[in-house]
């Protein structure tokens, strides 16, 4: 579940991270991936969710304050940045310095809410900063971090403690209860229709030091005679302890949000893998050769030469850090799963195996361990997410020590080709490793997100060998363009640039159940396009009152990004004034400063009831027509059938629909009025 929670006001959510020795840098790093989980689920922008991190030990200090990361994508970077500091744990300190400067950059009438990640065990007192803290009608939230203790964490926490604490082990679980408890108050109650609350049983674990007497030893003691003197040592015997550590599972009760998963009835066919976008949306990441259908149906249409025309071993070495998250993982997976489809069927003689790596390196399949490519596939299917540190450097060198060996020989002198999919930089070295490789013959191939594009070319020695990527689907695609030609299909309008941009409806006029329909709508279209700097480039403004843009032109380079910030888009609320909603999109979004390139085709799709709250749409659209921007037009039919008309120019880019439910059957006539602008 990754729905954004939907505010009626605005909200400071200040976040306390315990960076002290007893939670530990790798506890440390398992709450910044945490902190990164709640980020998703915040509608994080200066009107309605501001965010800040205060890391706290001996002394607490400001990561970030309310005002300094507006946007969600930056809020997630920072966190990423924050490093381990280390001290004692002191959480007393740390809810004074949060009621004294935590909240500076927020806003008077904003809800206050206070996150604090911690084990619990603080070495000063918290009672009565945590008393003058809730007395200010702040919210205190609790994550339990490493081995918590439980009792403590209930008094940090606002009360009921089943609905307020927290355990950041399962860290989807624990995000799943924190929005669980937002979306049932008054301010925040904005949840899919398909989605239910539950009261269920939770475990939690602790572990406890049992100091045990085991007897008496022979030792040395010396005798204090004065000051500065002592005396002679003598023997005697000293007690004897040992210390045993028992760990302990609590039940407990706790509420948490269910939510059916599109995937659930395996949507997709032919091998193709599920990712769930929302509640009700998902994309299909299809074999080779089956990318021309939605859910990849149908017989292949393209024959899938083989790219490995020689006895090679491949062995994938997979990120399974928390940087790369589960998410990442399985699309990781999608993408080895679509590369064997081009290589295992080509060649008997290709042996394939597949490691996983964080801070420890886990052989998921070795040489031999499946008879052909189908059970490959399956086996690929079971490997589940392990989560940890990426040491890519001690990945490799495992890898380069055991001579290529996973469970033995491959049983083939054969060359060694290694590719390896990371998602962020290296917690360890690899310049020795990468060398380490290359000495002992070892072909990597580094496969690697567009911002650590310097270590993947690094590793490959190569820029032209390293492959960079947005998305896992964008990487996916790039290969079938090196391995055939397309045929029998394309996209959109494939071989034209374009400037789209669509101006969304968000007003109580069409509701929060048909502003999912429509955000829905506008997802199903991206995907006709093929996303590109030099080709379509999308950007999505949202509005009511006043309008909002969620992302512009240069803002996102994939089609998975896009489609994921356009699932964020919150309901607004309030009057439809489209006639401002088009001005923002003439004098800020289609300005080059915000990634408009000139001379390209601009579209723009307005999205509405046909009801606009000023009288301005009009003219905002004949402006627009002037700066050779052509605009259609979406909506519910109006009895004079002129709103849209007024907006649009010409019936030629009118699109009346009866409901927003039927919007699905209008994809192909609004791409084709599309495609019939740009082709122009």
């Amino acid at each position: 579940m990754e729905a954004v929670i939907q505010c009626s006001s605005s909200i400071d959510v200040l976040l306390l991270m315990d960076g002290s020795y007893s939670i530990g840098k790798g506890s440390f790093e398992r709450s910044k991936h945490f902190a990164a989980k709640l980020c998703d689920i915040l509608d994080i922008n200066p009107d309605r969710v501001r965010i800040g991190v205060i890391q706290f030990s001996s002394k607490p200090e400001v990561e970030f304050g309310l005002e300094t990361h507006p946007t969600r994508k930056e809020a997630k970077d920072a966190i990423k940045k924050i490093t381990f500091r280390g001290g004692s744990t002191e959480i007393g300190k740390a809810v004074t310095y949060a009621l004294d400067k935590g909240f500076q950059g927020g806003r008077e009438d904003a809800l206050k809410i206070v996150v604090i990640l911690s084990d619990g065990k603080s070495q000063d007192n918290a009672t009565m900063p945590l008393r003058l803290a809730r007395n200010s009608g702040m919210t205190i939230f609790a994550v339990g971090i490493r081995h918590p203790g439980w009792n403590e964490l209930d008094t940090i926490a606002n009360h009921p403690s089943d609905k307020h604490v927290f355990y950041a082990k399962h860290y989807d679980d624990a995000v799943n209860g924190l929005y669980t408890t937002l979306t049932q108050s008054t301010v925040c109650s904005d949840v899919h229709p398909a989605c239910r609350v539950v009261s269920q049983f939770c475990q939690r674990t602790t572990v406890n030091a049992e100091k045990k007497y085991r007897g008496n030893h022979l030792c040395w003691k010396g005798k204090h005679i004065g000051a500065k003197q002592h005396g002679k040592p003598f023997a005697a015997f000293c007690p004897f302890y040992t210390w045993k550590r028992t760990y302990t599972r609590i039940q407990s009760r706790c509420f948490r949000t269910l939510c059916p998963d599109p995937c659930d009835s395996g949507p997709c066919h032919n091998g193709g893998t599920c990712v769930a976008e929302t509640v009700d949306e998902y994309s299909c990441l299809c074999p080779l050769g089956f990318g021309g259908d939605k859910h990849c149906r149908g017989n292949r249409h393209v024959t899938l030469p083989g790219i490995v025309d020689c006895p090679v071993d491949l062995l994938f070495l997979v990120d399974g850090s928390w940087s790369m998250g589960p998410k990442g993982f399985l699309q990781a997976k999608a993408f080895v799963k679509r590369l064997l489809q081009i290589v295992v069927p080509s060649s008997d003689r290709v042996q394939v195996g597949f490691i996983q790596y964080s801070d420890k390196t886990n052989i998921e399949i070795g040489w031999g361990q499946y008879s052909n490519s189908g059970d490959l596939l399956k086996l690929i299917d079971k490997i589940h997410f392990r989560g940890g540190e990426p040491l890519t450097g001690s990945a490799l060198h495992y890898i380069v020590e055991s001579g290529f060996m996973i469970n033995g020989d491959s049983g083939m002198d054969v060359p060694h080709f290694l590719v390896l999919l990371l998602s962020s930089k290296s917690q360890d070295s690899v310049i020795v490793p990468v060398q380490y490789a290359k000495d002992k013959d070892i072909f990597v191939l580094p496969v690697g997100g567009k911002h650590i594009v310097n270590q993947s070319n690094h590793i490959a020695g190569d820029d032209q060998l390293g492959f960079t990527y947005g998305e896992p689907q964008e990487l996916c695609n790039r290969i079938l363009e090196l391995s055939m030609k397309r045929c029998g299909h394309s996209r959109g309008c494939f071989s034209t640039s374009l400037d789209l941009v669509f101006a969304l409806d968000a007003s109580g006029d069409i509701g929060r159940g048909n502003f999912r329909q429509i955000k829905g709508f506008v997802r199903n279209t991206v995907s006709q396009f093929v996303i590109d700097r030099d080709r379509t480039q999308v950007a999505v403004v949202i509005y009511s009152n006043k309008p909002r843009t969620l992302f512009n032109l240069d803002s996102l380079d994939s089609e998975g990004k896009i489609k994921r910030a356009i699932s964020s888009g919150p309901f607004l609320d309030g009057y439809a004034h489209t006639g401002k909603a088009l001005q923002h999109v003439l004098k800020d979004t289609l300005s080059t400063q915000k990634g408009a390139r000139p001379g390209i085709q601009k579209v723009i799709v307005v999205i509405t009831n046909s009801q606009s709250a000023d009288d301005a749409a009009a003219a905002a659209a004949e402006d627009l027509r002037h700066a050779r921007a052509t605009i259609i037009t979406l909506g519910l039919e109006d009895d004079q059938g002129t709103s849209m008309l007024r907006i649009a120019g010409s019936l030629e880019f009118t699109i009346p629909v009866h409901s927003y439910e039927d919007l699905k059957y209008y994809e192909n006539i609004l791409v084709q009025k599309i495609c019939g602008v740009s082709n122009q």
